[in-house]
């Protein structure tokens, strides 16, 4: 036969069944056959190896999967690169399903769960808690005098309530909070007996983490000191920034109101109204802690004219007062929170989401050294250089930054002249940030942390405040104080009055020198 002639049926046949051979193999898993445990079945039919019956991710491929592979490794989906696991065992019932052993609960769901429990929101349906006589008991998760953690803090009838048997076990409520406001007095201790005849046999639940400033006016360190406290329930917070903590659902500042101006009459809708001062920038929460949201007097005042009881399932307290009466050595409130335990890398998480969001984490591996000058030359108040010195010190800056090859950014404190966005993004690329006192400078908790970074702070002679110096150090970023041309690393004045609105002079030469000094350390 010649090789031109027409194929024979018998070849057609060959053919035909080696396209649909080809073709039924190559659709294995579309239609539901795992390859690898068919091709293991064949090859053991035959004589050659044995069933590859591991995959991937650790278990048999899914036809050969049984009850006793079910109950070892469950029958959550896995896709590579990803942490394994549906976590729907960790909101299980009481010792229901295949984890109810390590999610153990107790008898009633009031009682409290192990510290480093997940906050899971429940189901729409599960609002309210009915406790009849076992009313819930406040537990002491960590505390130092003005910094609090609880588990189960009622407030009804504008009080706030801590359940206990035994109060010799709990901290004075005045180490708690130590002053009184608008929204309560202060904190009240009651027995078990004395709450089911004041707050009776049910109440609703405010599932989650919740923060309260039990201060008249919150200040720029507030969520800064709030973090470290709750960061001491994660000491293994890694140097990424990766936590196991919850996050916080809502801050409230019940002695502050919304709004600081007159209520206008309703039909002035468009009226635009001035908010309270809580001390931070609204975006600066909004960016570092998106799950928070911000509560004020007049949401505290909902919750008490309901006449219902309402349990917070974790309340973290803090009272500016309470802290003072603990510290020496001209330290601010907020130290007092450093006395609890955490992770060397306890800021990051914070710090991390900030320069996400301003998508400023990855940094280029050739990158130029930032410099930022933060000032305050547009403030009503406060302390600024004068016109002279400030100007000098821009071109000064400039005309280092050009010899040097650094980045420079000259970012005013007034949102009015240098947007939030633009601010915070020259602060978080920074390497050294300078500026003088003031509650702004507080915002380079946010600076990149590197062994060069540095924070400047220029003071008038003879007075020296230490809130920038315990925050900065305590995240790693070196520090330094001026007066004029003399500065400091280390040993700081201790107490001096606190600065004010008064002249100041400063050294540009040496202040330049020292930022590219800082520059080029290691």
């Amino acid at each position: 036969m010649r090789w031109t002639a027409p194929p024979e049926k018998r070849e057609i046949a060959l053919v035909i069944l080696s396209l649909l051979t080809y073709l039924f193999a190559f659709n294995l898993e579309t239609l539901g056959i795992d390859p690898v445990a068919t091709q293991g079945a064949v090859l053991r039919r035959i004589g050659f190896g044995k069933t590859r019956s591991i995959g991937a991710d650790g278990r048999k491929p899914p036809g050969w999967r049984d009850n006793l592979e079910a109950d070892i490794f469950g029958d959550w989906a896995w896709d590579e690169g990803h942490v394994v696991g549906h976590f729907r065992e960790k909101s299980q019932p009481t010792v229901q399903g295949r984890h109810g052993a390590s999610w153990l609960w107790g008898q009633n769901q009031n009682v409290i769960q192990e510290d480093d429990r997940p906050f899971h929101e429940s189901t729409v349906d599960k609002g309210l808690l009915r406790w009849g006589d076992d009313v819930p008991v406040t537990r002491v998760i960590k505390h130092v005098p003005g910094y609090t953690i609880l588990d189960n803090v009622i407030t009804f009838n504008q009080s706030v309530y801590v359940i206990s048997d035994t109060p010799a076990s709990l901290p004075s409520m005045n180490t708690i909070v130590s002053t009184a406001g608008n929204a309560f007095d202060s904190f009240k201790l009651l027995s078990t007996e004395e709450a089911r005849r004041i707050i009776g046999t049910h109440g609703a639940l405010v599932r989650g983490v919740s923060w309260m400033s039990a201060d008249q006016h919150p200040t720029n360190s507030t969520l800064f000191a709030m973090w470290r406290t709750y960061s001491s329930l994660d000491p293994l917070i890694t140097s990424e920034g990766h936590t196991k903590l919850a996050p916080p659902h809502r801050l409230l500042i019940p002695h502050s109101r919304f709004f600081t101006d007159a209520n206008p009459d309703f039909d002035s809708y468009t009226i635009r109204r001035r908010r309270a001062d809580t001390g931070f920038h609204p975006y600066t929460m909004k960016a570092a802690f998106p799950q928070l949201t911000l509560e004020f007097f007049e949401d505290w005042d909902d919750l008490q004219k309901l006449e219902v009881p309402f349990v917070f399932e974790r309340l973290l307290v803090m009272n500016t007062h309470a802290a003072e009466r603990t510290m020496r050595n001209g330290l601010p409130a907020f130290s007092a929170a450093f006395k609890l335990e955490a992770s060397p890398s306890w800021w990051e998480p914070i710090r991390r989401n900030m320069a996400l969001f301003l998508e400023e984490y990855e940094v280029p591996s050739r990158a130029k050294p930032v410099v930022t000058y933060l000032h305050s030359q547009s403030e009503a108040g406060g302390l600024k250089l004068s016109t002279a010195d400030h100007n000098a010190l821009v071109s000064g800056l400039q005309s280092l930054c050009k010899k040097y090859g650094y980045e420079l950014h000259i970012v005013s404190s007034q949102t009015s002249d240098t947007h939030w966005t633009e601010r915070m993004t020259s602060i978080v690329r920074s390497t050294v940030v300078l500026g003088v006192h003031g509650s702004h400078m507080m915002d380079s908790v946010f600076m990149r942390p590197t062994p060069q970074s540095t924070m400047m702070e220029l003071f008038p002679a003879g007075r020296y405040a230490r809130h920038q110096e315990v925050a900065l150090q305590s995240i790693g970023i070196k520090y330094m104080a001026w007066w004029g041309s003399e500065s400091s690393t280390e040993n700081f004045p201790t107490s001096q009055p606190q600065p004010q609105s008064e002249p100041m002079s400063i050294d540009v030469q040496a202040i330049t020198r020292a930022v590219h000094a800082a520059l080029r350390s290691s």
